[in-house]
């Protein structure tokens, strides 16, 4: 073989084996087998019924704090362990019959009062909150029921379903403090009765038959009627005006300085009973003026104090509520926001903050306003000022809840209750701690001033009523030409005392005096000047 030939062979294997194995190289390979998947493990289902579908429907997840807890084969049993307890007892050695009576009858009302709470048909409880923005908290907590399962008492004295919360329109904008809440005293009243019939105690029984009696020689009314002309619902409303401010003195030559407080209740009604009875008891006192205009009916009570607070209890009737006021510009700002004369706090920003995704309707709010909590810092700054107060002690209380303010409405639905509010993530703490440290250092504060005012307020009544008996001691004297020596009798000076003898707002009691003397009363102190 020449070499020309053998290098023209190789040359045509070399191309072979080329196309050969590029071909190949071309050829897609086929993608690796998939792993196969491990099978699913079966998901645990519960054997025993529960609300939790139900209940976490209603929340909101990815929070900071998210529950469930299913009650239902708990308190569905509660009766049964009653009975049992009274079982156990019953086998007892050495109880007397009369003990064995009164377990038994113990037993017996737990029983009466498990049924008719409607605790047992509370099926779960849930609650969720999670962050709008720092310190604001979106809450919800729901007491679970089953549809119809709800005839007992929790389902229906506190509202039986949401409805507008008209109360929200009465607030002034300077409200600091407000709650609002259903209930039925009447169906609450009923309920207790058949409670003291299950007891049957004589003792208890008697007492509670001669409570219409006792309540009609102390207030002049039926009971029956007094509870029928109540609506179902009540209200409280403290106001802050940071435009008016008050000095209240403290021991050692200090001061207090704190937005003008007003303080209302108010009370949902059907008729005008109580105003009429009140407006009866009061008329003709001096001290008691009256206002009658188309839309608000009043009386205030003018009492005189030697601190700089408006102290004028006033009772009056706004369209269907009936307000109980510490004074008549209270309830003046209440009725100018009804109408609409002035703003309301709904129309505030905080109001449209605090209410972001909070229902409009339901059957109870609760209010704290930033207004509350700065008056509360305030009235510690200035409380502590100079005293001997551990700084670190009120730190660390501080750091129990967060200063901001809160908004919740509580609602009755077909299936329970739903609580829905923004506040801080203490909510709870924050509404009550607050308002509790607050009347601590408020009342260790004000009570020696207000007791101190109390008193002097009654000695300058008493002595203004002694004087008023002076005069018509002379009076009389003039009109029957008496002389020194002559006593007057108390009739004899009714008719130049308004036809009414005055009183002692101590609780003393007047001596009448012969001519000549002057009156006295039996109260040490309350003694006529020379």
């Amino acid at each position: 073989m020449n070499v020309k030939m053998f290098v023209n062979q190789f040359a045509v294997a070399c191309g072979a084996a080329f196309i050969l194995f590029t071909g190949c190289k071309n050829k897609e390979e086929p993608p690796p087998p998939a792993p196969v998947p491990a099978p699913a493990k079966p998901a645990v289902v519960s054997a025993v019924k529960n609300s939790f579908d139900e209940v976490t429907a209603k929340l909101d997840k990815g929070g900071n704090f998210y529950l469930y807890l299913s009650t239902e084969q708990i308190l569905t049993n509660l009766n049964n362990y009653v009975a049992a307890g009274s079982n156990f007892v019953s086998t007892l050695p050495n109880i007397p019959g009369t003990g064995l009576q009164t377990a038994d009858k113990i037993f017996t009302v737990l029983d009466f009062l498990l049924k008719q709470s409607g605790v047992s048909e509370i099926s779960g409880l849930g609650m969720s909150s999670i962050a709008r923005e720092t310190n604001l908290f979106y809450n919800k907590v729901v007491v679970h029921h089953y549809p119809g399962q709800n005839q007992g008492l929790i389902w229906s004295a506190f509202g039986k379903s949401s409805h507008p919360l008209k109360l929200l329109d009465l607030l002034p904008e300077t409200t600091a403090l407000a709650s609002a809440s259903d209930f039925d005293l009447p169906l609450v009243w009923t309920n207790i009765q058949e409670a003291v019939q299950t007891l049957n105690v004589s003792e208890v029984s008697g007492a509670f038959d001669q409570a219409p009696a006792k309540f009609k020689q102390f207030t002049g009314l039926d009971l029956g009627a007094t509870l029928d002309s109540l609506g179902g619902e009540y209200g409280l409303i403290l106001t802050l005006d940071p435009h008016k401010m008050i000095t209240i003195p403290l021991p050692g030559g200090k001061s207090l300085n704190l937005p003008d407080p007003g303080l209302c209740l108010v009370f949902k009604v059907n008729s005008n009973l109580i105003f009429d009875r009140v407006d009866q008891v009061t008329k003709g006192l001096p001290l008691v003026t009256k206002v009658e205009e188309p839309d608000l009916k009043m009386r205030t009570l003018t009492i005189p104090l030697p601190i700089p607070l408006e102290v004028r209890p006033s009772l009056a009737r706004v369209g269907d509520y009936l307000l109980l006021a510490s004074s008549d510009n209270v309830v003046r700002d209440i009725v100018a926001v009804k109408s609409g004369q002035k703003k309301g706090f709904k129309s505030t920003d905080e109001f449209k903050r605090l209410s972001q995704g909070v229902p409009a309707e339901g059957n109870s709010f609760s209010l704290v306003s930033a207004g509350f909590l700065n008056t509360i810092d305030q009235v510690k700054t200035d409380a502590m000022a100079g005293q001997n107060v551990d700084t670190n002690a009120l730190k660390r209380f501080d750091q129990l809840f967060q200063k901001s303010a809160a908004y919740s409405v509580g609602g009755n639905g077909p299936e329970g209750w739903l609580g829905v509010g923004n506040g801080p993530n203490q909510s709870a703490a924050m509404v009550i701690l607050p308002a509790v440290a607050t009347a601590g250092i408020l009342a260790a504060i004000a009570i020696p001033n207000f007791v101190k005012a109390r008193e002097t307020a009654q000695h300058n009544m008493c002595i203004n009523n002694l004087r008023q008996i002076e005069i018509a001691k002379r009076l009389w004297a003039t009109d029957n030409n008496k002389k020194d020596g002559d006593a007057p009798t108390r009739e004899d000076l009714l008719k130049n005392l308004g036809g009414k003898m005055p009183v002692c707002p101590a609780g003393g009691d007047y001596t009448i005096g012969s001519m000549g003397e002057k009156p006295t009363c039996s109260h040490p102190g309350h003694v006529l000047p020379e």
